[in-house]
């Protein structure tokens, strides 16, 4: 199990809105891993956990917010205010929609993982709840992740002219900006 995440933020480098929206789902992707190996781990260091419970906790309750805020926010009023085919709507639909189910599954795995941050010992008495949990976010993430790859993100290089597209990768930037200064303040 990685002890150190590092929890880097959306892309601020060279690339596009669906470059930086790509590299946070890869990130997703490594601590709903971590989620899964963590909750499967009692025997680890305790060390080991504490820090892993500690930053999958930070990265989901803090972090992850800012990316859903990007679709919401940022992606899907522009796509639904274009004629979208049928198929691009649904998803760009189901994308918002998808949010409240993760993050309630999310909530749920929070107080585990609050628990364990503060003592590895409670691991094992968790396991039986992180351990279903964490799967079911790992099926979630699997399906959103997936259709927003295959079909929002496509649709927002394809149908969303270069303006629109420079705009939201500066409301995300924004958003770790803001983030990032008030962490610092």
């Amino acid at each position: 199990m990685p002890v150190t995440l590092g929890i880097r933020r959306c892309q601020t480098g060279p690339g596009d809105s669906v470059d930086a929206l790509l590299e946070c789902h890869d990130r997703i992707r490594r601590f709903v891993a971590t989620a899964r190996r963590l909750a499967g781990a009692p025997n680890v260091p305790a060390e080991q956990i504490t820090e892993a419970a500690a930053s999958v906790r930070r990265y989901f309750t803090e972090d992850l917010p800012l990316h859903s805020t990007d679709e919401d926010a940022s992606v899907a009023p522009r796509l639904l205010a274009l004629t979208l085919p049928v198929d691009v709507r649904e998803a760009v639909q189901a994308m918002t929609g998808q949010h409240d189910t993760l993050h309630e599954t999310i909530r749920q795995l929070s107080v585990g993982w609050a628990e364990v941050a503060h003592d590895a010992a409670a691991l094992p008495g968790l396991a039986s709840t992180l351990s279903p949990l964490s799967a079911t976010l790992d099926t979630l993430f699997g399906v959103h992740l997936a259709m927003e790859e295959n079909t929002v993100f496509p649709a927002i290089r394809a149908l969303l002219p270069a303006a629109e597209r420079d705009a939201i990768l500066v409301e995300i930037r924004a958003r770790r900006d803001t983030r990032r200064t008030a962490k610092i303040g």
